[in-house]
């Protein structure tokens, strides 16, 4: 059965996620991100000197990563018509540990808890913003809270936002996406994949949402 965040949150998102913890390397990874998107071209076959092209290291250098990826279980190579490149096994791999680690943030947090937080929320905003928050305004920041940002980053997102003058809901939220783009580039170093962060953002929001509504 297909991982559903396999249609919702595409792989290099949740390849610099999940990587570490399957115990891959940086140059693992990048030569994982690389494949793929070289797959998504339509490209069948992967070689080293395809990859070099788009790297500063050799094609030798880049055959003991892709080996190592092999030794691992996490690449593979089939005869079809042609030979052609598989990341499947990687994929499958990544995306049962990030749909476990999104069902245990939601399992993890209980309804006392989540009302705790919320309420929380709701009173720094309403400080930091001198008024009411509006129910539909409650809402999402519940949904912040729910499990893809953590309550520090939601408090800074407000206050970063307010330093710009702007004052509304809508624009805390792009500042929250701002900021988890840029640590996680920062972090992972992947400027090249940045362009489906939102989406990514949105549908993960989406799924914890329907998860932890179904744990309450």
């Amino acid at each position: 059965m297909k991982n559903p965040y396999q249609n919702a949150v595409p792989f290099p998102y949740v390849l610099l996620e999940t990587y570490k913890k399957i115990g891959l390397s940086e140059d693992e990874a990048f030569v994982a991100l690389l494949i793929d998107h070289l797959l998504e071209l339509g490209n069948h076959f992967i070689s080293a000197d395809m990859l070099s092209l788009k790297m500063s290291k050799g094609p030798k250098e880049i055959n003991a990563i892709m080996n190592s990826l092999l030794e691992k279980g996490l690449l593979n190579y089939t005869m079809k018509e042609k030979m052609e490149t598989s990341l499947s096994p990687l994929i499958d791999k990544c995306y049962a540990l990030f749909a476990s680690s999104i069902e245990k943030q939601c399992a993890s947090m209980s309804d006392k808890e989540m009302t705790k937080v919320r309420s929380e929320l709701i009173a720094f905003f309403e400080e930091k913003l001198a008024r009411s928050l509006s129910p539909l305004e409650k809402d999402t920041i519940s949904e912040w809270a729910s499990g893809v940002y953590s309550l520090e980053e939601i408090k800074n997102a407000l206050l970063d936002t307010l330093k710009t003058g702007k004052k509304t809901i809508r624009e805390v939220g792009k500042t929250l996406k701002a900021h988890r783009k840029e640590n996680d580039l920062l972090k992972e170093g992947a400027s090249a994949i940045s362009d489906s962060w939102d989406k990514d953002i949105e549908a993960t929001m989406e799924l914890t949402r329907s998860l932890w509504k179904k744990n309450r």
